[in-house]
């Protein structure tokens, strides 16, 4: 088990030494983003994972190669997934995973070199394309998840945990789409859903966090009802909305 003192920012920089230990001047930046990014207790010492972007001059086999050698160092940092981009694959992906840059764009903490992601622009309708696509992938896939996890009690609190964080990034998106800034917490984005889509803040909420009450037992045929419900309601969102001009 991870140490309570485990410090998400240190470990960071140490990620970024590692890179640019292999790489030299081909790291062009790097950013801290997601929970570890916040000073608003969502990030979990014991158990939440550091996120960090890198980007790159060029990253091909040679790149690769190299940071290979530093993938240790990462995984002791609890870096395990690393986003590792160059500067021409970020700037042709944009209109691919804008909901992916707009997360990292707003609750994110720049570490070295140039800050890629605070001047990102992003196109609304690739934004709520993107949304709409996620959930409907998630419609499409809770129920599949819901058959082959929750029938026991540790599935069950699998498939919640699961289907928590994949309904977080997209409604997120929702919201930033309805001219609001994205929530900080998920407790804060249960509200503004509620208030802004009509869907059961209290029920959501209980899904989103369902990964904080560790000796809850989990009512797997509940949280799939609502699950769902807050899914179509969402979609409906989606469905209707245009996008405000004025965020970007």
């Amino acid at each position: 088990m991870w140490p309570d003192r485990f410090d998400p920012r240190r470990a960071a920089r140490r990620a970024v030494e590692a890179a640019r230990r292999e790489v030299g001047d081909k790291l062009l930046g790097a950013t801290l983003y997601g929970s570890a990014a916040g000073s608003d207790g969502e990030f979990h010492p014991a158990r939440s994972d550091v996120n960090v972007a890198f980007v790159f001059s060029a990253l091909g086999t040679a790149e690769l190669s190299a940071l290979h050698r530093a993938y240790r160092v990462w995984r002791g940092c609890r870096v395990v997934r690393p986003l590792l981009l160059s500067e021409r694959s970020l700037r042709r992906s944009l209109d691919a995973y804008p909901l992916e840059y707009l997360l990292i764009r707003e609750r994110r903490e720049h570490l070295e070199g140039t800050d890629f992601f605070g001047p990102l622009e992003l196109d609304h309708a690739a934004l709520r394309l993107q949304v709409e696509r996620v959930l409907r992938a998630q419609e499409l896939g809770l129920g599949l998840s819901y058959v082959a996890l929750a029938r026991t009690r540790g599935g069950a609190r699998i498939w919640a945990v699961q289907a928590s964080s994949a309904i977080t990034a997209s409604a997120s998106g929702l919201v930033y789409l309805a001219g609001e800034p994205v929530p900080r917490t998920r407790r804060q984005l249960a509200d503004r859903c509620a208030a802004l889509f009509g869907v059961d803040g209290g029920a959501f909420a209980q899904l989103l966090t369902i990964r904080d009450r560790k000796r809850e037992r989990v009512d797997a045929v509940a949280l799939l009802e609502s699950a769902l419900k807050i899914l179509d309601q969402l979609l409906d969102s989606a469905e209707r909305m245009t996008p405000p001009a004025r965020n970007t």
